[in-house]
């Protein structure tokens, strides 16, 4: 059997299974919160499994292993920072799922007294994020069935963009939460013994030890790729996982606060040390072929030519379930969005029928998607070089707003403000700057904006509480336990 027959069959029956179990789930669906949040009754091993492969997406697979390629353990420095972002996020964060929320948005009203600006442009903001987000992974999933399969790049997208609605819209976050749970196994094994067979081949730890530049060895391939860099890269997937709505409804949907740490906990580890598998696979390419033009490719040109046809169908499954994985979060972060704050946003009432709502807002965000994804060239580019700079000014008010309760909503403001724009000014640096030239100085000067702008402003109110117990009652009009039909506003908390 042929690589590529081999890969077809793969797919196929992975498509085929991924969509009944869709379809199962859809049948359990009783009422909105069961489809939004999962009826927040997800064990913690469920969502192990979840958020692992959430985490090991089209960045990772793709992106991880081709800087391993180029720098060696530097590769690893990617699926680092997502694994200690994730388990920092479920230590710090897990708290939150005592107040039921069921967006990070409501989060960040509770930190600043419910006002409007600060809420309005985190609605706003996090929803795009995730449909640009949802492109992008369209467009990874697309580049490999492209790399892997005769057919053409437009289709490639259609049918990667179709298989992921199909996981995600029929059963909401239940389908989203299972289906990940095998498709973690998916990925899991199939690396597992992708490293194995590299790793015999090349004779062992030693073996590939010999058969990389020196600096490739270094810690976290900082003698090649950088320390500046390295340290930079870390921060802003940390930061970006603090910041990542699909992380926190997790979160909130798991049984109990319990769970939500140690679920986040756990698979962060479990990314920690998938870190390793994808550094060695991109280093193992490097030795069998140092003369690629595009690093990127490296994964790709190892499964198709280097593989035999099982373990090469194996992997290709295994990438493309990494990548639809993290698109349904994408999805069904964007449409848990959609129905509790932009519906409200433009109509000022929630909907009559809000499974309805959000299953036609989930169609039209995939079609969105992937006109854009069929017309991108370097617009995505853009959104992968911008958009995480964006959502560390998101990253920095959440963490300022759990830790220090003297922050104020102007404090917030300006750390919005200055994040973005200090990004942009150190895109202008020269390159051998070094720290400069760093994702780390938007985010020094996003925290010096907020505590300088929060001392010279008086404290917020109303408290945390009050806000979100207001909330609490909001939502039951979209979860199902309401018959309330007109979207209340917090301004009555304010006073007069």
């Amino acid at each position: 059997m042929g690589t590529h027959t081999a890969i077809a069959i793969g797919l196929v029956l992975y498509a085929s299974v991924m969509l009944a179990f869709s379809s199962f789930w859809m049948k359990k669906i009783a009422k909105p919160a069961d489809y939004l949040v999962g009826g927040r009754s997800f064990p913690f091993w469920v969502l192990i499994g979840s958020i692992t492969a959430a985490c090991i997406g089209t960045g990772v697979t793709v992106g991880a292993s081709g800087l391993a390629y180029r720098h060696g353990w530097a590769g690893s420095a990617y699926p680092i920072g997502l694994g200690v972002g994730t388990a920092l996020a479920g230590l710090i964060f897990a708290v939150m799922r005592r107040y039921r929320f069921m967006t990070l948005s409501e989060e960040v009203a509770s930190y600043y007294g419910g006002n409007p600006i600060v809420v309005e442009f985190s609605n706003i903001t996090l929803f795009f994020s995730q449909l640009c987000w949802l492109t992008v992974q369209i467009m990874g999933g697309a580049a490999v069935l492209a790399a892997v399969t005769p057919l053409p790049r437009g289709l490639c997208i259609v049918a990667a963009a179709l298989i992921t609605a199909g996981i995600a819209i029929p059963g909401g976050l239940k389908s989203v939460v299972y289906t990940d749970f095998l498709q973690t196994a998916i990925l899991l094994s199939g690396f597992a013994l992708l490293t194995y067979s590299a790793l015999d081949h090349i004779g062992g730890w030693g073996g590939l030890r010999h058969s990389m530049p020196p600096a490739y060895f270094s810690f976290l391939g900082v003698a090649s790729y950088g320390k500046w860099k390295t340290a930079g890269l870390m921060v802003a997937l940390v930061l970006a996982v603090i910041a990542d709505p699909g992380r926190r409804l997790s979160m909130y949907s798991a049984r109990s606060e319990r769970g939500a740490r140690w679920a986040m906990v756990i698979a962060g580890m479990i990314v920690v040390a998938f870190s390793a598998v994808i550094a060695i696979t991109g280093m193992y390419t490097f030795h069998l072929n140092p003369h690629l033009v595009n690093a990127d490719e490296s994964l790709v040109w190892l499964v198709m030519n280097v593989l035999p046809a099982w373990l090469a169908a194996m992997v290709v499954v295994s990438v493309t379930s990494g990548i639809i994985s993290c698109a349904n979060w994408d999805a069904i972060a964007a449409g848990t969005f959609f129905v509790r704050h932009i519906y409200p946003l433009v109509t000022r009432r929630y909907p009559k029928r809000p499974l309805v709502a959000v299953r036609g807002a989930l169609v039209c965000a995939f079609a969105v998607a992937t006109v854009v994804a069929l017309h991108a060239g370097t617009i995505v580019g853009f959104v992968v070089k911008f958009l995480p700079i964006t959502m560390s000014g998101l990253a920095i008010i959440i963490l300022m707003g759990r830790f220090w309760r003297r922050g104020t909503w102007q404090g917030a403001l300006a750390a919005l403000i200055a994040t973005p724009v200090v990004s942009l000014a150190v895109t202008l640096v020269p390159s051998q700057v070094g720290f400069l030239n760093n994702a780390i100085v938007p985010t020094l000067a996003g925290i010096i904006s907020h505590v300088i702008v929060s001392l010279l402003t008086p404290p917020t109110s109303p408290g945390f509480e009050q806000v979100a117990e207001a909330l609490n009652c909001e939502r039951r009009a979209v979860e199902g336990e309401s018959q309330l039909k007109t979207a209340p506003s917090l301004a009555a908390l304010e006073g007069p």
